[in-house]
């Protein structure tokens, strides 16, 4: 028996629709992920980043749940700061919105780890 209870979009990944700037954006921040200089230069760069980049670059539009779920995040950080510019602001706030309507909520756990791993980093100027 299984105590694991996975959804459809958790084992098979949900195709999200971007526009041409909506996907700029996108990988403008899965990059900026895997690319932060603040972090150890030991440190393994952020899977769901360098999966989000690749699959872009691939011409691929589909996500995991625990994708969706970073890259909402991720995007909702990048809208707030100050230094983005507004068009990629709204852009960004736009496919964080479309994803949190796509997938389920993140579990306390993950939602909270997504917010620690936020707050350690510093802005962006």
């Amino acid at each position: 028996m299984s105590t694991t209870n996975r959804t459809r979009t958790q084992t098979n990944p949900t195709r999200l629709d971007l526009s041409r700037a909506e996907e700029w954006v996108v990988h403008h921040v899965a990059l900026a992920a895997l690319t932060d200089d603040s972090e150890s230069p030991h440190a393994p760069q952020p899977w769901w980043a360098l999966e989000t980049a690749k699959k872009l670059e691939a011409g691929v539009r589909s996500f995991t749940q625990f994708e969706g779920w970073r890259l909402r995040a991720e995007l909702l950080a990048y809208a707030a700061n100050p230094a983005t510019p507004v068009e990629d602001a709204a852009r960004a706030r736009t496919v964080g919105d479309r994803l949190e309507r796509m997938f389920a909520p993140a579990p306390p756990a993950i939602e909270n780890d997504m917010a620690v791993d936020q707050a350690l980093r510093p802005d962006r100027d």
